[in-house]
Order: C-alpha cells, then sequence, then structure tokens
C-alpha cells in the first residue's frame, strides 16, 4: 500500500517536444493535456487529405481528415 507505479513513456526524437508559439493546442486524449497539435499532411488512394495530430506531451498520435 502507499506504492506509486511509475510508468516510463518513450518519446520519438523526430516528433515536436513542445508547443510552437502561435499554435493553439487541443486536449490530448490519452494524456488530457493541452498539447495536441496539427503536424503532418498526406493523402489516400482515393486522393483524400488527412492530417497527422501530435501531443507535444505523451508523443500520441491521431489521424483526421481534412476537408481539401
Amino acid at each position: 500500500m502507499g506504492q506509486t507505479l511509475r510508468i516510463a513513456m518513450w518519446k520519438a526524437p523526430w516528433l515536436p517536444d513542445k508547443v510552437p508559439e502561435g499554435e493553439t493546442p487541443e486536449r490530448c486524449p490519452r494524456c488530457g493535456r493541452r498539447a495536441l497539435i496539427r503536424w503532418t499532411l498526406r493523402r489516400d488512394r482515393e486522393r483524400r487529405v488527412f492530417r497527422l495530430w501530435v501531443c507535444t506531451e505523451c508523443h500520441a498520435t491521431e489521424e483526421r481528415e481534412e476537408p481539401e
């Protein structure tokens, strides 16, 4: 009783580790911090546009479809 479980979160060196100036972050669904920012764009085979969102705190990623 009274023990604290610590979980080490691995952070990828190629992902951002702080919110860029002027960016408005959203709340991260994984860690709950306001650190989820827009990152990269890609197109799938049907030519739809997707944006990768990344949390600067825990490096969780989320892909969302973007309007053209």
